[in-house]
This record gives C-alpha cells, structure tokens and sequence, in this order.
C-alpha cells in the first residue's frame, strides 16, 4: 500500500485518478478508487527526519456520497 502511494506521489500510476487536496502544513488528502472501493487517502507533512506517514481509510457509500457532495459545490472548510 505505501510503496502503490509513493509511486502515484511520485507522478507514477496516473490512470488511477482522485481528488487531491494539498493542505497549508505541507500534507495531502485524497479521495480515490483502490480495488473497487472508495478510500480516502491522509498524508501527513515531512517531519524533521523528512519522513511522511500514510493511512487509507475506506468509505461506506454514504460517506462517499456525502464527500463527493462537498467537493462537487467547490467548498472546502478549513479552521
């Protein structure tokens, strides 16, 4: 699972697409397809010894729904 998120990082994989959200702290959130399912993908920013952490967390149906709304109307809450 790491190595498959590095690859499309690094540019790699291309034909799997998502949305992506680059967030202000150096992060990244993704919402994409990965075997049939939806999974949103968190990236954390580089710590000091330059490392990222990575966890996918899969989406019921509804929750994709409920995303796939947000994203769709342009408006991303931030705090």
């Amino acid at each position: 699972m790491t190595f498959d998120f590095v690859s499309r990082w690094l540019g790699r994989h291309r034909d799997r697409p998502g949305v992506t959200v680059d967030l202000a702290c150096g992060g990244r959130v993704t919402l994409r397809e990965m075997d049939g399912r939806s999974v949103l993908v968190v990236t954390t920013a580089p710590g000091p010894g330059g490392r990222s952490d990575v966890a996918a967390v899969p989406l019921s149906d509804a929750e994709r729904r409920e995303l796939g709304q947000v994203l769709d109307s342009g408006i991303l809450l931030a705090s």
